[in-house]
């Protein structure tokens, strides 16, 4: 028969009692059964499932373990929907902090009521969660204490809560699809790129993008939780509206800025707390509705550019009280209305983009006391009437672009007197007259863009005098006469357009001096003579439009010999009827 001793600690094939003898408990608990062979096997069956279990635990557990290890260092965010997390809230501790955030109006009592509040999520991982343990301060006699790195705990509590908002608000997708109006396919979508740091024990002056205050004993980057003077997470694919809390809990904080992510919703009035602000950049993402009319609180700021959102409404007239503004960005939103005379108190500002808006009435002559200007750019609103004189006055512009509106008169002479000015465009609008030679007085001007107006007379002869000139572009107005000359003296000029103009004579020789020149564009005027051969000079030639003019003879062959050998590959003439073309690549 096929037997086998079996004792409670396995197969007993040897006989051998001499480990168990020495023990005399087991001696006497020792039993010995007859059993038959499939026993055996139902019992290694058994052993089999035993071990498969013990394994399938450990490939469980071990994750769990590992997440909870790293937490531990703080290098994992928090994940509410990971588990492990079943410490029960404490509520005492819970309610007050919340009353002394409602005390402080960080947050408002509606949203710490909702526990799927971004709110209340970020006070219980403060309360349950955040190994940091940060908590309010005693209160005694002598007012708070501070912690070992001389900090108040109060306000490290506020602002590691609001943080704690901010990161609820933009990653739960929930939270997200609820406030944006969309769905999110995958979690993956809207999570940041790069978090290191953010709900973990570290103190919050190590997450990311955020820097806090120099500390007298541990330097400008320490592992603590002191007052924050940066917030910037830039192009960090974070998706969802801003909360209150970044306004309401940060009163030491000097930068900010969120540009190029997904965040929308309107800015409430609540951003005049930010009195230390100095930097705010919004810009790049889909906020909308009006600017609060309170922002002038914000006397420190610097630099304020919420340009390509989606704000609307009137500029705010509190604007005019940012004395120390620099830079205002505006642009690329559906800003209407007139632009506020409260502006001329800007006397610190050096650039002004107001452009691509719906901004209407006329340019404020107010703007002539903004003498450090550099750059203004309003081009493509609304805006009528005169181009104020008192433009003038603004010594160090360099910049100018009033092009795609609808003013009108003439182009004041004391354009003439920006001698700084680099760039000048002011194309489609309705201006009137002639060109005003003072223009030629500026001689570092490098582009004059003044296509599609209704100016008329002669091109003067003194802007031969504007030798760093490189783009010349009057097409489309009533021009008449010949043309000087003296444009000889445009050395750097690269681009000419004066198509559409009704300008008369030969083309002058002297044009085979601009040996920079690689667009012409002459057609559509009343020209008359044979192209000439001084054409040919220009190597650098890529486009030259003769056509719908009352030229004759023939397209000289030296300038065929561009078509072949250097850059041209744009060559248009009244090939057809009126004058002779072998190289042209279009016949009119």
């Amino acid at each position: 028969q096929n037997n086998v001793n079996i004792s409670p600690f396995g197969v007993d094939r040897d006989d051998d009692d001499d480990d168990i003898e020495n023990n005399n408990y087991y001696q006497q608990q020792r039993h010995r059964i007859i059993l038959p062979m499939c026993c055996l096997d139902n019992l290694k069956f058994i052993c089999a499932l035993s071990l498969l279990a013990v394994a399938l635990v450990a490939i469980i557990v071990a994750p769990s373990v590992l997440v909870n290890r790293n937490n531990t260092e703080g290098e994992v965010p928090w994940n509410p929907w990971a588990g492990g997390k079943e410490t029960p809230l404490d509520m005492a501790r819970f309610d007050r902090i919340k009353d002394r955030i409602l005390e402080h109006r960080i947050s408002h009592a509606s949203v710490l009521e909702d526990p799927s509040s971004p709110q209340y999520k970020a006070l219980a991982w403060l309360v349950r969660d955040d190994e940091r343990h940060v908590d309010l301060p005693q209160i005694d006699d002598e007012g708070s204490k501070m912690t070992g790195n001389n900090v108040d705990d109060e306000i490290a509590l506020f602002q590691r809560y609001a943080l704690a908002v901010f990161w609820f608000q933009t990653t739960d997708a929930e939270i997200v699809e609820e406030s944006l109006g969309m769905t999110v396919e995958n979690p993956r979508d809207i999570a940041w790129n790069n978090a290191d740091g953010w709900m973990t024990s570290k103190g919050l002056c190590l997450w990311y993008g955020v820097t806090c205050h120099p500390h007298q004993s541990y330097g400008i980057k320490y592992d603590g939780d002191f007052h924050v003077a940066m917030l910037n997470l830039t192009s960090n694919n974070i998706h969802g509206v801003l909360p209150v809390e970044i306004f309401t809990a940060f009163l030491k904080m000097t930068v900010l800025d969120l540009h190029q992510n997904e965040l929308a919703g309107t800015l409430g009035r609540e951003l005049a707390n930010m009195v230390e602000l100095e930097d705010l950049f919004l810009n790049g993402n889909s906020f909308e509705g009006q600017l609060p009319d309170n922002i002038g609180a914000l006397r420190s700021l610097q630099n304020l550019n919420v340009h390509d959102n989606e704000f609307d409404g009137p500029i705010p007239v509190s604007i005019g009280e940012l004395e120390n503004l620099r830079e205002l960005g505006m642009f690329n939103n559906q800003f209407r209305g007139r632009i506020p005379l409260s502006i001329g108190n800007l006397k610190n500002l050096i650039a002004l983009y107001l452009e691509s808006n719906q901004l209407t009435g006329n340019i404020p002559p107010v703007i002539g006391q903004l003498t450090a200007l550099e750059d203004i750019r309003l081009r493509n609103n609304m805006l009528n009437g005169p181009i104020p004189t008192e433009i003038g006055e603004l010594k160090e512009l360099r910049t100018l672009y009033l092009d795609t509106n609808k003013l009108s008169g003439a182009i004041p002479t004391e354009l003439g007197t920006l001698y700084k000015l680099d760039d000048l465009q002011m194309y489609e609008n309705e201006l009137k007259g002639s060109l005003p030679v003072e223009l030629a007085f500026l001689s570092g001007l490098t582009t004059l863009y003044l296509d599609a107006n209704g100016l008329t007379g002669s091109l003067p002869e003194e802007f031969g005098e504007m030798h760093a000139l490189e783009e010349l572009i009057i097409s489309s107005n009533e021009f008449t006469g010949e043309l000087p000359a003296t444009i000889r003296g445009m050395k750097s000029l690269k681009n000419f357009r004066g198509s559409d103009n009704q300008f008369q004579g030969e083309i002058p020789i002297d044009i085979g001096k601009l040996l920079k020149l690689e667009y012409l564009m002459l057609d559509s005027n009343q020209l008359t003579g044979v192209p000439p051969v001084e054409l040919g000079e220009l190597k650098d030639l890529k486009a030259v439009h003769l056509h719908d003019n009352n030229l004759s003879g023939e397209v000289p062959e030296a300038v065929c010999d561009l078509r072949n050998s250097f850059f041209l590959n744009d060559l248009q003439a009244d090939c057809e009827d009126d004058i002779i073309c072998e190289c042209c690549t279009t016949c009119h």
